[in-house]
């Protein structure tokens, strides 16, 4: 039966006395230790009854020397032997204090605690006590940021010390003090007070939303559609292009530590003791680099995928844009190109292979107006596999019944479509040489995705370039492309990589202001705008001029931009179209100034 207080307060007086008696010189071994000091103070000072405690229980190849709790478990308690022990400072008297003053006084004492610290980890249990003869008791599980090492324990130095503070002890690890937690209160209270309030939250109504005069509305609209939507606009995208591309791998001279970091990443991620193949960057001064030019044909005749390879947010997809529109436009004016996105589907990685197909399928119909499905194309497709047909087993029926004739050969070219990866190859063979033409697949956007998706996407890119007639590029990111060269598909093959770097921040949004502001002064309107949507476009003309002579001869601006976005030219455009349509940004006062 468990004792209570009063009863375990004069068994921890008799224990002391024993002790006295008794003293081993601090030689008494761990089993010792816990026969004459730990079990007495456990069972018979704090309450604890043997059928509430485990002793060596096994654990993942690990014992612990006692667990309290059953079946709820509160404390793990590793029992060292007496001549392990702690001194404090001289003078320090405080009950609860910094492990760090435990840890530093014996490493013996830290490498037990690191001890019964795992354990608690182990099997989930929240309270730590290391030694017998001394205390220290700790949160071993945190969730405020701590590391359980640098927080603060309960110590208790000696028995004495244990006797005459007893009330703090029993208060903390008795066998009620455990269940009511309050040592978890004892620990956390003493780490100081908590940040004071933010200042913010005595503000009426806060947080709220900032309310948006009409003009302010407009130009939020006019934030998206310029900075961000105007380059997906299919209307004005060569135009766009052509006057708002900016070649990658130019480094603002206002990027201040980004700039080392941007120069050395690609690179720094490649730095591992293994054979991947050489990087060459995708543009140079004089435009697209020749190797990808040439690669762009060479590619399909060694069966490998193409790599572009930048961190996201750089400009992969425009600079995909740029290369199949305006920069190798001569070379792909008359080839099948079919560009795959993987920015926003599909979900999952099992739907990749067909998503594939079906994405290039529909664009076959709709920028060629090829329908892989029709009669008359799969007819063409199976010509040669038809002539068998006639010859085979059925080609008696063609003349004494044509109609079960003609539902077979039906079927025969209904069970090759079935087979949508081998319809879909069959289709561009036949494209191929029916036009005389190549074919190139883009597969990008793959590096917004997790590792393990961008490696199947890589190995199914791998797929294509080995049994289509096309050229394959495939966009991904450096440490992804790091880790897979060392575990992953990559290290399989030996593709050619191409590094895509970030173009000048300050020129991107220099660009795109005057592209929409030659518009506005040309037709008085955006022309990627809906019909029946209008605009002041006297005060937009002012606003743009406003943003573009900032962004011209604010060199504070460009720093701040530019280095906000580290690279990321995704993240730069976010931040300016989020100003422009900001209801704090007073607008119309910025125009009066």
């Amino acid at each position: 039966m468990a004792l209570d207080f009063e009863a375990s307060q004069s068994n921890i007086r008799e224990l002391v006395v024993w002790a006295t008696k008794n003293d081993y010189g601090l030689r008494r071994n761990e089993s010792q230790t816990r026969l004459h000091l730990i079990d007495e103070l456990i069972f018979n000072c704090l309450g604890w009854d043997k059928e509430d405690c485990l002793t060596e229980e096994r654990f993942q190849g690990n014992y612990t020397d006692y667990i309290l709790g059953q079946p709820e478990r509160f404390a793990v308690v590793e029992a060292k032997r007496e001549g392990i022990y702690f001194e404090l400072p001289v003078g320090f008297h405080r009950r609860i204090c910094k492990l760090e003053l435990v840890i530093e006084s014996d490493s013996q004492i830290h490498a037990a605690m690191e001890q019964v610290l795992g354990y608690c980890q182990a099997r989930g249990i929240g309270i730590g006590v290391a030694n017998g003869h001394q205390i220290v008791a700790f949160l071993a599980s945190r969730q405020d940021g701590i590391p359980p090492l640098e927080g603060v324990g309960l110590v208790y130095p000696s028995l004495e010390e244990m006797r005459d503070d007893f009330a703090t002890l029993w208060h903390n690890l008795s066998k009620p003090g455990l269940i009511a937690r309050n040592i978890y209160g004892a620990l956390k209270a003493d780490e100081g007070p908590p940040p004071p309030e933010k200042l913010s939250r005595r503000i009426t109504g806060y947080p709220g939303f900032k309310g948006r005069n009409p003009f302010q509305t407009e130009l939020q609209i006019l934030g998206d559609l310029v900075i961000e939507d105007v380059s997906s606009a299919r209307e004005i995208e060569k135009e766009f292009l052509e006057q708002c591309y900016c070649s990658s791998g130019a480094l603002s001279q206002y990027a201040l530590i980004s700039r080392q970091i941007l120069q050395t990443r690609y690179s720094n991620a490649l730095q591992q003791e293994i054979e991947v193949p050489a990087l060459q960057a995708a543009q140079d001064r004089e435009g697209i680099s020749r190797e990808l030019a040439s690669d762009l044909v060479a590619a399909s005749i060694g069966h490998r995928p193409i790599i572009l390879l930048g961190d996201v947010g750089v400009g992969k997809s425009i600079f995909i844009r740029h290369f199949v529109k305006v920069d190798a436009s001569d070379l792909l004016d008359k080839s099948v190109v079919l560009y795959v996105n993987f920015g926003r589907e599909p979900a999952l990685a099992t739907d990749l292979q067909e998503f594939i197909i079906r994405r290039c399928a529909s664009q076959l119909l709709e920028d060629y107006g090829v329908d892989i499905d029709e009669d008359r194309f799969v007819r063409g497709v199976y010509h040669f596999d038809l002539l068998r047909f006639e010859k085979g087993i059925f080609a008696p029926l063609k003349e004494l019944d044509p109609k079960a004739y003609l539902l077979q050969e039906i079927e025969f070219l209904n069970s090759k479509k079935k087979d949508r990866a081998a319809h879909l190859k069959a289709s561009l063979n036949h494209i191929s040489k029916a036009r005389k033409t190549t074919v190139v697949v883009f597969l990008d956007n793959v590096d917004q995705r997790p590792p393990e998706f961008q490696d199947l996407v890589f190995v199914i890119g791998q797929g294509l370039a080995e049994n289509w007639p096309a050229t394959v590029f495939v966009s991904l990111r450096p440490d992804t492309f790091a880790h897979s060269s060392v575990r992953g598909s990559v290290s399989a093959y030996h593709p050619r990589v191409f590094t895509v770097a970030p173009p000048r921040v300050d020129l991107v949004l220099s660009k795109r202001l005057q592209f929409a502001l030659n518009e506005l002064s040309s037709t008085g309107r955006l022309s990627i705008l809906p019909s029946n949507l209008t605009f002041s476009s006297a005060k937009l003309s002012e606003y743009l001029h406003i943003l573009l002579q900032s962004f011209e001869h604010s060199e504070a601006l460009i720093e701040f931009v530019d280095n906000l976005s580290g690279g990321n030219t995704r993240e730069a455009l976010d931040f300016v179209s989020d100003f422009i349509g900001s209801g704090h940004v007073d607008a119309e006062k910025i125009i009066e100034a």
